[in-house]
């Protein structure tokens, strides 16, 4: 971890000065200076001594943000590319400003415009036909007007529920994976407040932040580029868990040490194997008096939050894995698409009538002007073409949404969660290990 200085520290005043004395100028002086070089000590990873500490020990003493990661291609500069769907402007959503926001809503979206261009080129045939089919003028235009209407208020009501159960899915998927990132949190805090050591911290908060990279990158399997595929299996590995290591080690280097690694990459599930060895490494740190010990109560919330964390992680995979039934989901999809073609359909008999109307003598409306045939082309038009557009719009939407970590424009932005995790976690160890006015807390007496 990066520790700060206390130069810019702000001094609280104290009513009484004989509690705690204010240090010289000197003193502070060689105080930041022991500081300064303990943090360039511990940004350089010095190596201890041979034989001077176990090599868990030594590997923990590894900062969670490496010199080497700092350097060219940063872990930084991959997250900054990710695309963020909750990061948007939403004053702009109230004003005619939304019309220019582009990037990221659903008309940007390859199937809708290519249902549409299908849902034209039907209407179009039909009318076509409608010119070249004797006594075609004896069809009343009212009623076809009507054909393509009746779904359109059943197929509004179904898109609502499913549209409103996507939401709160995806919700749900993004309340789990933040419950995880608290329990990593919650975790150091712990050992703050326990003054625990600093490779034992390192060590735990270390796991917690390997767990939540996993675990995203498990989920976004799907989207992960440049990783090359192997279908042979070795070392017990499937291929499915080599190529999620290898982005892990692409996208986020230096988390894991090579022993861990081999032992952990034996398993699919490695992201919540890990907290087995969180709650392991807590019961050895309380047998060692490191922490209270087993039947106290601080035991038992240390372990409720490896539990929690557990639980997060089986929620999210549950949200992730568990759709909706196949059977309503490929009904819902199939009364949109249904009534688009309808919807085409009937726009086509309409615009095939007005150009009888137009190009020959037929009596397809009482009045030949203009206005009437253009008013009806355009009312026809929005009920039969605009309608059905913004409803299958919104089954892309309610699709997008129900699959958080399968589609980009509704993919939760998890990068951006843990990057804030990493740096909450090396602010707090800064904090934690130079307290202001007091010397730092340790439960195991030396």
């Amino acid at each position: 971890l990066k520790f700060g200085s206390k130069e810019g520290a702000i001094s609280y005043p104290t009513e009484s000065t004989s509690v705690i004395p204010q240090r010289s100028v000197a003193v502070q002086r060689r105080n930041t200076s022991e500081l300064l070089q303990r943090s360039i000590a511990v940004t350089a990873m010095a190596t201890p001594p041979a034989g001077a500490a176990s090599p868990v020990a030594l590997g923990e003493r590894q900062p969670l943000l490496s010199p080497d990661q700092k350097l060219g291609a940063t872990p930084t500069s991959l997250l900054d590319d990710e695309w963020d769907s909750t990061h948007y402007d939403i004053t702009k959503m109230t004003s005619w400003a939304v019309f220019g926001m582009v990037t990221g809503c659903a008309w940007d979206n390859y199937s809708l415009w290519r249902c549409t261009g299908c849902a034209i080129l039907l209407s179009c045939t039909v009318a076509v036909i409608i010119v070249f089919i004797p006594h075609s003028s004896l069809v009343a235009p009212e009623k076809v007007e009507k054909m393509g209407t009746f779904l359109n208020v059943f197929v509004g009501l179904l898109l609502g529920f499913f549209l409103s159960s996507s939401m709160n899915r995806w919700y749900r998927c993004v309340s789990a994976f933040l419950e995880l990132l608290d329990a990593v949190r919650s975790m150091q805090m712990q050992m703050t407040a326990l003054g625990v050591t600093q490779e034992r911290t390192n060590m735990l908060s270390r796991y917690g932040l390997l767990s939540a990279w996993l675990l995203h990158l498990s989920l976004n399997m799907e989207a992960n580029e440049g990783i090359p595929d192997e279908s042979e299996e070795a070392h017990g590995s499937s291929a499915k868990t080599k190529r999620l290591w290898q982005s892990l080690e692409a996208k986020r280097p230096g988390l894991v040490l090579p022993k861990e690694k081999e032992l952990l990459m034996q398993h699919d599930e490695s992201y919540a194997l890990l907290w087995t060895w969180v709650a392991s490494l807590i019961g050895r740190m309380a047998q060692n008096g490191e922490i209270p010990p087993m039947p106290s109560p601080t035991y038992g919330r240390i372990v409720n939050i490896v539990q929690e964390a557990f639980g997060s992680i089986r929620d999210v995979r549950a949200l992730r894995l568990i759709k909706a039934p196949f059977i309503y989901a490929h009904t819902l999809a199939v009364l949109v698409h249904v009534n688009n073609i309808l919807n085409a359909i009937g726009f086509g008999l309409v615009l095939g009538l007005a150009l009888l109307q137009v190009l020959g003598n037929g009596k397809v409306y009482n009045s030949t002007s203009w206005a009437n045939i253009c008013c009806s082309l355009f009312m026809q038009f929005c009920f039969s073409m605009v309608g059905p557009l913004l409803y299958l719009a919104l089954l892309e939407v309610s699709v997008c949404v129900a699959q958080p970590f399968t589609y980009q424009d509704a993919k939760i932005p998890a990068c951006k969660f843990l990057k804030g995790l990493e740096e909450d976690l090396k602010n707090a160890a800064a904090m934690g290990d130079d307290p202001p006015h007091w010397e730092k807390p340790c439960f195991k007496t030396k």
